[in-house]
């Protein structure tokens, strides 16, 4: 059989996870990166390989709970007010898809996704030998509101129905998981299921193997053009050369649907700016945790304590704004009474762009009006825990012309006009 010639266009975790899963099968892989591969969402962002996120964004009461945080430049979700029809479609479509019946159609999708990439990074991990921190004794939910707590307890109830292992826990439960912090608390959940690693370690080792093992990597390499000729991709130009393959994949983030617009299929998508930055306090957690009320994620990393957080649609630009960011230290010091002032006078934020679909679920698949042409994008705060699985259902499709998992949810072109 001939050797097929793939190039993937973006070097995040999806585009790597997709390039491993090929490169095995035998398949010749490029991938084309923009810039120089080693400051995307996949390296900045808090590690978490978490099947508890099984409700997507776009759910019931984040409409009106998104006006109201519009007007604060510090809150966890932030829409920068501005007129552009993109985001005016994408948010009509983001305020259909916030309804029980969506969500409830989407929480199996997630779980079936989450699960099984969990399993592959674990097989990655030991079959590849990389170390990158890996841990799985938990993920804590803190909140300090009653309210935020009920919210949460109703995810734990989701989560056992599903067969996963989370449970509510009280003040003195949670200073035996997490006796190094204490926390401004109503209660939390806990879920075991749930794991996380040090990011930019693993994408190191990731990206060194891949490349030992014979996959090509153009990097600071932009996409100018998309050449189609019956029915299918022929080649993608760049300023100085032109690719051709048998197959093309587009893993490329928030850039995705500037490249679909090229060949003339609409795929609505937003921005995401996240926020992250690296402290080194006196005590590390045991624990990476999520702080309810902020939106906030704390990763304890092979490098220091990770902070991330907030979801600031503003376009596409890595702008660090800094009320967003002093925003995040507020919720940080009013939720974890230990840190202090001076816990956070060396930090450096870092800004990433997660890739938003309306529905909150990623765009998966191929291409139908483009016989060669598949997507991997908009897994918004999931695409460092659905990396493995979307590359390897991508490489089914590609190898087999059928991948293990499908569902509607997933469609490339559910939007498509």
């Amino acid at each position: 059989m001939k050797e097929k010639k793939v190039i993937i266009v973006g070097a995040g975790i999806v585009g790597l996870s997709t390039a491993y899963y090929l490169n095995k099968a035998g398949c010749k892989v490029t991938i084309i990166e923009q810039n120089d591969g080693s400051n995307n969402c996949s390296y900045g962002n808090a590690g978490y390989v978490s099947p508890s996120h099984l409700i997507p964004l776009a759910s019931p009461g984040i409409i009106n709970q998104g006006l109201k945080w519009m007007i604060d430049s510090k809150s966890p979700f932030y829409i920068k007010p501005r007129f552009n029809l993109d985001l005016l479609k994408w948010g009509l479509l983001f305020k259909k898809a916030s309804t029980d019946q969506r969500v409830k159609a989407a929480i199996p999708v997630l779980y079936e996704l989450t699960v099984r990439s969990q399993l592959l990074y674990e097989e990655i991990l030991e079959d590849e030998k990389i170390e990158a921190g890996y841990h799985k004794p938990g993920l804590l939910i803190v909140c300090q509101k009653e309210e935020t707590l009920r919210h949460e307890i109703e995810l734990v109830e989701i989560a056992n129905r599903l067969g996963l292992s989370a449970y509510q826990i009280d003040r003195t439960e949670t200073e035996k998981l997490e006796p190094n912090l204490q926390y401004q608390m109503a209660g939390a959940v806990y879920f075991d299921c749930d794991a996380w690693m040090t990011p930019h370690r693993f994408m190191s080792s990731f990206k060194a193997l891949l490349s030992s093992r014979g996959v090509q990597f153009q990097f600071n390499t932009e996409i100018t053009d998309i050449k189609i000729q019956k029915g299918k991709i022929h080649s993608l130009t760049t300023k100085n050369e032109e690719f051709t393959a048998d197959e093309f994949v587009l893993t490329s983030g928030a850039w995705t649907p500037l490249l679909m617009k090229k060949i003339g299929v609409f795929m609505p998508l937003q921005a995401g700016k996240g926020y992250s930055f690296l402290m080194q306090p006196e005590k590390m957690p045991k624990l990476p945790s999520i702080l309810a009320e902020g939106k906030i994620a704390t990763s304890p990393m092979l490098n220091g304590l990770r902070i991330a957080g907030t979801m600031e649609l503003a376009g596409i630009n890595h702008k660090i704004t800094r009320p967003r960011v002093n925003g995040i230290i507020e919720s940080v010091k009013e939720a974890i009474p230990t840190f202090q002032d001076y816990d956070f006078s060396k930090i450096e934020p870092w800004a990433g762009l997660r890739p938003v679909t309306p529905d909150g679920l990623p765009y998966i698949g191929r291409v139908s009006t483009y016989k060669n042409l598949s997507v991997g994008t908009g897994h918004a705060m999931l695409g460092w825990t659905l990396g493995p699985i979307t590359g390897q259902l991508l490489a089914e499709d590609i190898i087999d012309n059928k991948s293990s998992y499908n569902s509607p949810l997933l469609n490339v072109e559910r939007y498509a006009l």
